[in-house]
């Protein structure tokens, strides 16, 4: 039973993500900037794109299913909410509608930040897995 309300705590948190993305590039529209291309303005084919993205979405489904710690499912949720929110607006819109102009990095929006924030968490995790503990000579 505890697990199937963490499943739905995730799906909750996954779902508000998505929709606060989604709900963001719409109110400010205005300010948007059409990308038609990946992280930092790369160029890519699209069928090439999109294959490699299938791939990418079904490692990071499997790991999310397979994953027991708390940590990696949150960062997972994070990657996920942002890759299928980014890859909606591809598919509808044609591009990735950026607004967040910061004036010293390329344009984003919230998908992108929460594919940020879920890589970190899942560094982290991984790094503290890994620690050597403290040994006296």
């Amino acid at each position: 039973m505890k697990s199937m309300k963490k499943t739905f705590q995730f799906l909750f948190l996954f779902l508000f993500l998505f929709l606060a993305d989604q709900l963001s590039k719409y109110a400010f529209l205005e300010n948007s900037v059409c990308n038609k291309n990946i992280a930092w303005n790369i160029s890519i084919a699209p069928g090439f794109f999109y294959f490699f993205w299938l791939i990418i979405f079904f490692f990071l489904v499997y790991y999310f299913l397979r994953s027991e710690k708390t940590s990696e499912k949150l960062a997972l949720v994070f990657i996920l909410s942002g890759a299928i929110s980014n890859i909606i607006d591809r598919l509808v819109q044609g591009c990735v509608l950026d607004f967040i102009d910061l004036k010293i990095w390329p344009v984003f929006n919230l998908a992108d930040i929460y594919i940020t924030i879920g890589v970190a968490i899942l560094i982290i995790s991984q790094i503290k897995k890994y620690q050597i503990p403290d040994t006296k000579y």
